[in-house]
C-alpha cells in the first residue's frame, strides 16, 4: 500500500486558482463540523464557553478534501494547536501555510517537495 503523502503536488500558481474553491468546501465542512459539535454539547454549551469552535484534531478530519485540491493529505503540523475560533481565524492561518508548501514549480522529484514540506515544519517550531 503506498504511503499517502502529505505534501501537495500542485505549484503555488494552481493553488492561487483553486484556492476560491478549496475555500468554499472548507467553509461547508466548517459549518457541518461546528453544526454536528454544536448538537452534541447542546445541554452543556456553558461549559465550552472560551474554547475554540473547532478543536485542531478535528480540523484533521478536513484532510480529504485538502487532498482533493492540492493533491496531498493534510500535514497535521500546520494546524495551530489549539484550534480555531472561526473559519475565517481557520483560513487565514492554514491556508497560507498550504501554499507556502506547496512548490513554485512543478516538480518531477517528489522528494524535492518533501523536502521543502520539512523545511517549513522546521521553521515553525
Amino acid at each position: 500500500m503506498a504511503k499517502k503523502s502529505a505534501t501537495p503536488t500542485i505549484t503555488k500558481k494552481k493553488f492561487d486558482a483553486i484556492e476560491p474553491e478549496l475555500r468554499e468546501a472548507l467553509r461547508k465542512w466548517w459549518e457541518e463540523e461546528a453544526q454536528n459539535f454544536d448538537a452534541a454539547v447542546s445541554e452543556t454549551a456553558s461549559v465550552w464557553d472560551g474554547m475554540p469552535e473547532i478543536d485542531s484534531k478535528a480540523v484533521v478530519k478536513a484532510s480529504p478534501i485538502i487532498r482533493e485540491f492540492v493533491g496531498g493529505d493534510l500535514d497535521p503540523k500546520l494546524i495551530r494547536k489549539g484550534g480555531y475560533s472561526s473559519f475565517d481565524d481557520l483560513v487565514k492561518d492554514l491556508l497560507p501555510k498550504l501554499r507556502e508548501a506547496c512548490p513554485s514549480v512543478a516538480s518531477a522529484h517528489p522528494a524535492a517537495v518533501e523536502s521543502k514540506m520539512e523545511s517549513i515544519n522546521a521553521r515553525k517550531s
